[in-house]
């Protein structure tokens, strides 16, 4: 009896270390994916070269993940207030993945296309409220999903007119919000507010205000990607679209991966886990790796040193960067 007793206790502990939930998130390198593979563009041409988006793998810990990962190369163990707000359950944290892919594909689309001379029409209808920060004033007024349309009683055109016009605010000034909410139109009142010590940036008290708009695109663009989120693979789905639209190979016959987000003025900004994704990169043959300017650039010359690879890492500001660059070099 006393010898079943401690066989129980053992499985039952030897269950717990493999399976018991932490509250951490395990990250480690993911894939370099050919954006052709998943996205046409009508009647566009897909050459010989490669552009790849590159993914960083993430799971929830358990006690034996949390134990591999101290000691696995390029993989690391954060708490998961790192990646969910407060309040925010799994499921709302993926729905604000997806929807944060989705904006970065139609900012690419919409950015490749004028660049490229081609047909793209903008239906904006507003701002997606991600969640309201907690503690702020707007947490009193806007919810999850709410759709912000304009600002006293003025619509705006883009996501960077929005911001444009919250930013001319003084902190403390009321301003009237209509929003939609479950299908119906509402007015709610709140200040906008400091949003870092200094108190000189302003806001209104979201996180991560999304477009919600609707894209025309002449020629029509087809992207068939699941099980995957973030806004990170925006620059490179620009640049895979303006392939798909002008002549000739702009990877000239190579691979060439990156990563960075884009907005639809084509400005490339900063992701997270860079040291990661050229790992990825080095291990799919990628000669070249595309990475947002400053502190992004300088994680993945880090890694680039570890594991005493060759790949060339290009810093960038903007997709028009990454497009001179591989002019040049073809």
């Amino acid at each position: 009896m006393k010898s079943l007793k401690i066989g129980i206790g053992l499985l039952i502990t030897v269950l717990l270390f493999l399976f018991v939930p932490l509250p951490y998130y395990i990250s480690s390198p993911g894939a370099a994916t050919s954006i052709e593979e998943f996205l046409t563009v009508v009647g566009g041409e897909k050459d010989d070269g490669e552009l790849m988006m590159v993914t960083i793998s993430q799971r929830r810990a358990t006690p034996f993940w949390l134990v591999e990962s101290w000691v696995t190369p390029f993989t690391e163990a954060n708490l998961s207030s790192r990646y969910l707000y407060d309040g925010e359950s799994e499921a709302d944290y993926d729905r604000r993945q997806q929807l944060l892919m989705d904006s970065s594909q139609q900012a690419a689309i919409q950015y490749a296309y004028e660049l490229a001379g081609k047909e793209v029409t903008v239906d904006f209808e507003g701002i997606y409220v991600s969640a309201p920060i907690p503690g702020s004033l707007a947490a009193n007024v806007l919810k999850p999903g709410d759709i912000i349309t304009a600002i006293d009683g003025m619509s705006f055109a883009t996501r960077t007119d929005f911001l444009n016009r919250v930013m001319e605010s003084d902190a403390g000034d009321e301003v009237e919000l209509t929003i939609e909410r479950d299908g119906e139109e509402r007015v709610v009142q709140t200040l906008i507010q400091p949003i870092d010590q200094s108190g000189d940036r302003v806001g209104i008290g979201i996180y991560e205000p999304l477009p919600v708009q609707e894209i025309t695109a002449v020629p029509e663009v087809d992207v068939a990607l699941t099980n995957v989120g973030g806004p990170s693979a925006g620059m490179m789905f620009t640049l895979e679209i303006y392939d798909q639209l002008t002549p000739g190979d702009l990877a000239n016959g190579k691979r060439i991966a990156g990563t960075g987000t884009v907005d639809e003025e084509g400005n490339v900004g900063p992701i997270g886990g860079a040291w990661q994704k050229i790992v990825a990169a080095e291990e799919e043959g990628a000669t070249v790796f595309f990475v947002p300017a400053g502190s992004n650039y300088e994680e993945a010359l880090e890694s680039r040193d570890r594991l005493d690879s060759d790949i060339k890492v290009v810093p960038v500001k903007t997709v028009e960067d990454a497009i001179r660059y591989l002019e040049e070099m073809n």
